[in-house]
């Protein structure tokens, strides 16, 4: 074997493996974990300004998304973990809306651990 063909050979090879190797990764291995953070918008000014607090979310590193309309009153802010904390999108968002009498909280639960209530019909 000549050595400009050993050359080749092992530029190819070198080439398959690294392309293979970047190919082939776990899907967790190359995707940063990803949050949605549901944020409660309480007050007047929420609706008028969806756009404003849009531009305002989305201006944030770690910031991905954010989804209007799909839970009344609420906006779902999908975040890069570690690169953004919901505490602080909710801080800027309030610091953003202050003018407009809106406020930004992160919700805790949408769904109450309290017991239903028995009625007669459902007494064993």
């Amino acid at each position: 074997m000549n050595l400009p063909t050993l050359k080749h050979n092992c530029l190819m090879l070198t080439m398959t493996l690294t392309v293979g190797l970047g190919v082939f990764q776990p899907a967790r291995a190359s995707q940063a974990a990803m949050e949605r953070v549901p944020v409660a918008l309480t007050g007047p000014g929420c609706d008028s300004h969806e756009n404003e607090l849009s531009r305002a979310l989305l201006a944030l590193q770690g910031v991905n998304a954010a989804h209007f309309h799909r839970i009344p009153d609420h906006v779902l802010v999908d975040i890069t973990v570690g690169m953004i904390v919901p505490e602080e999108l909710v801080r800027h968002l309030n610091t953003a809306a202050t003018s407009w009498q809106c406020r930004a909280e992160i919700m805790q639960s949408c769904i109450t651990a309290a017991p239903v209530p028995q009625t007669r019909k459902d007494a064993p």
